[in-house]
């Protein structure tokens, strides 16, 4: 088996690794990317296409255009309690993508670049010396087997993160994910013929039909919907397919003439793992669980996580080291952009998944926030006080006095993860004291939860 010399390997095509490949080799260097898929089906992932249109702005990248890679365009969500009977409008601008073609876009992107890509190869293991990455060995179609040898291993594979998870299990970086921070999702796209303003996107909570998650309706224009759920991924949890047969079928076969496409997926929905780094190895995308722990999407983050490693493995290949401790530096990066925004909304989206359907009604109704409050704490990460200020006045809640305190205590936890976050170490020398006030400050939480929200 010959082995192959790089700079950077990347394994895994989604957008995050695609990313990264156009990056990198844009910056001069010489890059190997593994994909499973052939180049037809390069960008093809089962989610609900949805992306925000500050994403482009912020990663500095050309909007999607209308007919390749965007499918629609949206005005904003529409949140929907569930006896349906209320809603909260969030605006801000989103593009439902051709994934596909989205993807396609950032695999020419990269190749224009010089990337070269081994499409139709798997992930079989890592090249290990001592204690660093040194390359990965990839299998294609036919067997065949190659050795790839990198200064810089990325894995961008995914919930899977196969190259992380095959790391000894004595390595920060490889620490596995918990299965309840997951959820399960089914979607379909449909052909059909609804009757709603399709400027926006509509997001369904309801306990009973999505446990721990949500169910959606995404217009995509020319009568074309994405319709779909996801589910915490725990005991004693239903499968999102067979709660999509029996709760969301019913509600809109009628309007529905065929069904394009079906399938399933994992989405990781916490903060971001605690070490995404070791010696000449990076995580990015949802192998490091960069999606929005709330609402589940994760283009526009695995994009950015992917920018910033791509900006921090440049700079350290100009210094002529890929230790630990030279790509350390994508830990606070990351957490200013978006980690600690994450792992503030970690702790909402716990917060949530213990609420009943009742008590989601009663906000809803009571109109405890408005849209632009919503979208201020998907935005930022955090409660503003002056939204519990307001709230401690509303008459409705003089008759629950402790859900009001319980909101005071979230806020408090919210603040306090994000502050954790933004407090990352600089050097690894301190990592392990840190990992010890992260694993303190979120078993307190789910304890307090626990008794709080029985």
């Amino acid at each position: 088996m010959v082995n192959i010399k790089y700079d950077v390997i990347v394994v895994g095509g989604g957008v995050a690794g695609l990313y990264a490949s156009y990056l990198l080799a844009k910056a001069g260097l010489k890059i190997a990317t593994i994909e499973m898929k052939s180049e037809k089906n390069v960008g093809n992932k089962v989610c609900g296409d949805a992306i925000g249109a500050h994403h482009f702005i912020e990663l500095d990248l050309e909007p999607p255009v209308q007919g390749f890679d965007k499918d629609h365009e949206y005005d904003g969500v529409t949140l929907i309690s569930p006896d349906e009977s209320n809603s909260i409008v969030v605006t801000g601008k989103g593009y439902s993508l051709n994934r596909r073609n989205f993807g396609l876009r950032l695999y020419r992107m990269a190749v224009n670049q010089g990337a070269e890509m081994f499409l139709e190869h798997s992930f079989l293991k890592p090249i290990i010396e001592g204690s660093r990455v040194v390359g990965v060995e990839v299998i294609n179609k036919s067997g065949s087997k190659k050795g790839l040898e990198g200064k810089v291993v990325i894995d961008a594979s995914g919930p899977v993160a196969v190259v992380r998870r095959s790391l000894p299990s004595n390595w920060w970086v490889s620490e596995p994910i918990p299965k309840e921070d997951y959820n399960v999702t089914y979607r379909e796209v449909v052909m059909g013929d609804f009757e709603l303003d399709e400027r926006y996107a509509y997001i369904y909570l309801n306990v009973d039909v999505a446990p721990g998650g949500y169910w959606w309706l995404f217009p995509k224009g020319r009568g074309i919907y994405n319709i779909g759920l996801g589910v915490q991924w725990k005991d004693g949890n239903p499968n999102p397919k067979t709660q999509f047969q029996k709760y969301v079928l019913p509600k809109l076969s009628k309007r529905i003439n065929e069904v394009i496409h079906q399938g399933g997926g994992l989405v990781p929905t916490r903060r971001p793992i605690p070490c995404m780094v070791w010696n000449g190895f990076i995580v990015v995308g949802d192998a490091a669980a960069t999606a929005n722990p709330v609402h589940g999407g994760g283009i526009g983050s695995a994009m950015l996580s992917a920018k910033i490693a791509s900006e921090v493995i440049v700079e350290a290949l100009e210094k002529g080291d890929v230790n630990l401790k030279s790509l350390w530096s994508y830990h606070a990066r990351f957490h200013r952009a978006y980690g600690a925004k994450q792992a503030s909304l970690d702790v909402l989206r716990m917060f949530l998944q213990k609420m009943t359907n009742s008590e989601l009604n009663f906000i809803f109704k009571s109109r405890l926030v408005n849209g632009d409050e919503v979208y201020d704490i998907g935005s930022k990460g955090g409660l503003s006080i002056s939204i519990l200020e307001r709230i401690r006045s509303f008459t409705s809640l003089l008759t629950k006095p402790r859900f009001l305190l319980k909101l005071y205590k979230l806020k408090q936890y919210m603040d306090k993860a994000r502050e954790l976050y933004l407090n990352f170490p600089q050097d690894p020398s301190r990592y392990t004291e840190w990992y010890g006030q992260e694993q303190r400050f979120f078993k307190e939480y789910i304890e307090w939860l626990s008794t709080e929200m029985r």
